[in-house]
């Protein structure tokens, strides 16, 4: 009972819930992208590499240009609820464009789903990270962080497995994995919201001047 009463007592609610919003708004990707050749080549023909090539570029070049201003803005705003909206708002964007992926069939529509995946992926890193920094436990950084390591890497073998078997079965369960997997990323929003109910987390309590 004592040692029960012991790791409650250091039970870091933000730590964990921000570690299972990653769970799924990452472990999916993780998997998925690995797969993206594979299955867009069915898509958009012998021509898909340099497509994925110029959709990764957007991607990219989509963080690169919001990142920094999305850090401004949270920044400036007291307290974390900025920080908890937008990172709901990142994860819901991250995960529709993979429910959208059965509807390519041009590259543009490829595309513009790597721009809203883009500016989903900068409302998301940008506010977690913060997020985790700022309510991490002082003397307990070296666990925690561990902690987070570790679940997402064995949560990421058990999708790899599990992913990897249903979309081996052909296109239709490919289209079902992709679907499936847009659906289990945009829950991990669910998680986030939950940090709300954690009313002694440290991000609660700071005034920003």
């Amino acid at each position: 009972m004592l040692q029960l009463q012991k790791y409650t007592k250091n039970f870091n609610k933000v730590v964990v819930l921000l570690t299972i919003s990653d769970v799924f708004a990452w472990g999916p990707y993780f998997v998925i992208s690995t797969l993206a050749g594979i299955y867009l080549s069915g898509k958009l023909g012998a021509n898909a590499i340099e497509f994925i090539g110029v959709g990764t570029a957007i991607y990219y070049f989509t963080r690169a240009l919001t990142q920094i201003p999305i850090g401004y803005i949270t920044d400036k705003i007291k307290r974390d609820k900025d920080e908890i909206y937008f990172l709901i708002g990142g994860i819901i964007l991250m995960g529709i464009p993979y429910m959208l992926y059965p509807l390519i069939s041009q590259p543009w529509h490829y595309y513009v789903l790597q721009l809203i995946f883009g500016i989903g992926a900068s409302l998301n890193l940008s506010t977690w990270r913060k997020l985790f920094a700022m309510n991490i436990d002082y003397g307990r950084e070296g666990k925690q962080y561990g902690f987070y390591e570790t679940i997402i890497s064995l949560s990421t073998v058990i999708l790899s497995a599990v992913i990897g078997i249903i979309a081996n079965l052909g296109d239709r369960y490919f289209d079902l994995v992709m679907i499936s997997s847009g659906i289990l990323m945009i829950t991990g929003s669910i998680w986030i919201a939950l940090i709300f109910t954690a009313k002694k987390r440290k991000t609660n309590h700071i005034t920003r001047t």
